[in-house]
Parts: structure tokens; sequence; C-alpha cells
């Protein structure tokens, strides 16, 4: 009954090898394929209702997609015919964002309860995972500017999920083209898999009879964090937590909300450490007192910065004039992450 792919990472990627694989799911979730992804602030986005191991446009873009993220699908219908309209993923717009979904599952009861009657988003065709997405679509426009808060955004969409997956599987990856979310409400039926550096060693799909040497496919500072309803390559999947909203990021597992509806983040003890001192600081701090704070040396204290900037929560002096791995190089924490940092991190030693 479908399965779902995605990915998140700190650049522009092509994602040819595993999404090669992916494709091969058609041939059991026959009824259409969908790719979206985000390229810069613009989207892609084709789909057919036709199986994806079929279809020549999907062979083409096989080695054509590239992007920060992307999110795919196969289907077998359960809700609609198959169709153009009825194809995932969905796109909607708001407040100028494009936001893209796609659903595993069936939550058809939701379309005849009053509760969940629409307001100002409406579907296209006929299935419940559009319909689904639409409901999501109008609490998020009711947040007013609060949608320009991951935090708000996370636990709406945490609750919204709970509230639907009361009538039935809700998996389903949902993005606005800087954070990807993903959650999953039955056991064992969706898997994310973080590929960070160091990249070596061989990696065989299990689709195919294919493989390939991460090293010469991959950047050595690229991040990446895909999602499979199975896992798509040899390396090692993880299993999503039950009824928990992950939120991906720069290619990295950030923070989720958990089944109790907890916001927790997903960074390591060291690099929530960090942020902490960087953050609490009255103004950029050095590599060196990084070093210093922590009982590193100044390699050691460089890595946990490098990979917090990866992730897109630290970023140097723009007037430095030395490396980022230089002990003068000066650090401050990413505006745009200090909601994360501040709710999560930063209270936790007070």
């Amino acid at each position: 009954m479908c399965e779902l792919f995605g990915l998140s990472a700190n650049r522009e990627v092509f994602v040819s090898f595993t999404w090669r694989g992916f494709l091969r799911r058609g041939e059991f979730n026959y009824h259409g394929w969908g790719v979206a992804w985000y390229l810069d602030d613009h989207i892609g986005l084709v789909k057919e209702p036709r199986p994806a191991h079929e279809s020549p446009i999907a062979r083409l873009l096989v080695n054509g997609i590239r992007g920060h993220i992307v999110v795919s699908h196969v289907r077998f219908a359960s809700q609609g015919k198959p169709s153009y309209v009825n194809t995932h993923p969905f796109v909607r717009k708001l407040r100028g964002r494009e936001w893209v979904f796609a659903h595993n599952g069936d939550v058809s009861g939701i379309m005849y309860e009053p509760e969940f009657k629409l307001k100002y988003y409406f579907p296209v065709g006929e299935t419940d995972s559009e319909y689904a997405f639409c409901y999501i679509m109008d609490n998020l426009k009711e947040l007013g500017d609060g949608v320009e808060s991951i935090i708000r955004v996370s636990k709406t969409i945490w609750n919204l999920a709970n509230k639907i997956g009361n009538f039935g599987k809700f998996n389903f990856l949902l993005s606005n083209g800087d954070y990807l979310f993903a959650y999953m409400n039955r056991l064992r039926t969706l898997h994310y898999l973080l590929r960070h550096p160091p990249h070596k060693g061989r990696v065989k799909l299990e689709d195919e009879d294919f493989e390939v040497r991460l090293e010469e496919i991959k950047a050595s500072d690229e991040l990446a964090a895909l999602m499979a309803t199975k896992p798509l390559t040899s390396e090692d999947w993880k299993v999503f937590e039950l009824n928990t909203l992950y939120v991906f990021h720069k290619g990295d597992a950030i923070m989720k909300v958990n089944a109790n509806g907890e916001l927790e983040h997903m960074l390591s003890s060291i690099e929530a450490e960090v942020l902490k001192h960087v953050r609490t600081s009255p103004h950029s701090v050095k590599l060196r007192d990084i070093s210093k704070e922590f009982r590193l040396d100044v390699d050691e204290a460089y890595r946990v910065v490098e990979k917090l900037i990866a992730k897109g929560f630290l970023r140097q002096h723009s007037r430095d004039s030395v490396p980022p791995n230089h002990p003068e190089a000066r650090f401050y924490t990413e505006p745009s992450k200090r909601e994360i940092i501040d709710v999560l991190i930063v209270p936790r030693g007070r």
C-alpha cells in the first residue's frame, strides 16, 4: 500500500543511486509514481499514474534529480482511481512557501467527519491523502505568523498527525523547503538513514544487483538523511519511533516530538553543550575557548564545531581573517536556529 522516499541534505545533491532502488518498488505499487524536489528556492514536481519501473520519464530523472530536499512516492491505490491528480506528492502554497506532502496508509474516515471540515485548502483529486494534507495546511494557515516558528509548527503537525492517525495508518513526509517532517504510526513501517562522513566502503541496493563505493559518489563534507518505507540499501537504517514526528534539516535529524508530545533535540551531548556555551556567551566565541572549556584539543573542538556548521547551527564570524580551524576563529549561533537552541538546549542547564 504505497511506499515513501525522502531526502534532506546540507547541499544540493543528486539522488541517482538510492532513488534508483526506490523506483524498483513501483513493480508492486503500480498505480503511479511522483517526485518533488527543492532546488534553491524553487520546487520541481513530476508525477505519472503509471508504474515507475516502466516509465521512461522516471528512468530519465534517475540521473537528473538534484536538490537539498526530495520527497517521492510510489502508489498502490486504496482511495481514488489511478490519475494524475490522485498521484503523490501534493503541493500547496502558504505565505510564499510551497509545501510538499506524500502519505502511506488509509485515513479515509476523516473525509466524512464534521470536525475535519476544510476551510481554506481543498483537494483537486479524490484521495484521503490529499484531503488530510489540506486539513494540515488549513491548521498551519491558522497559525498566522506562528508558522515561522519551527517549534510551533512541529507541535502543531504532531497534534494533527495523532488526531488523523486515529482513523488509520498515517505515515507521511511533509516539507516546506527548509525542514522535512516525517511521521510513522504503524510499527516498523518507516525507516531512516543518516549518511554522514566519513564516506567509505561499498553500499549495495536491496532491490537490484547494483553497488557503489560511497567515497566515489559523495563529497567529504556532505550530510544526508534518507527516509524510506523499507530500507533501500545495505547500510544501517533505523526504524522510526512510533507516533513520533521527526524533524530533519540540512542532512540530519535535529529534533523530534515524541509519542507523549514532548520536544527533544537529537544532537550529541557534546554538540548540545557547545551550542549552549556559544549561545549563552555575550559575544562570539573563539575556537581556542571552546577547546579550553571542554578540555578538548583544538582539532577535536573543531570537529565538533565543523559538524554544527554543517548542520546549520553555528556560523563563523564574517570578519575573521583566519580559516575556521584556526584557534582564533570566532563562532556564533545561526539566528534561524536560536529558537530551537533556546527551547530545547539552553534551559536544560539552568
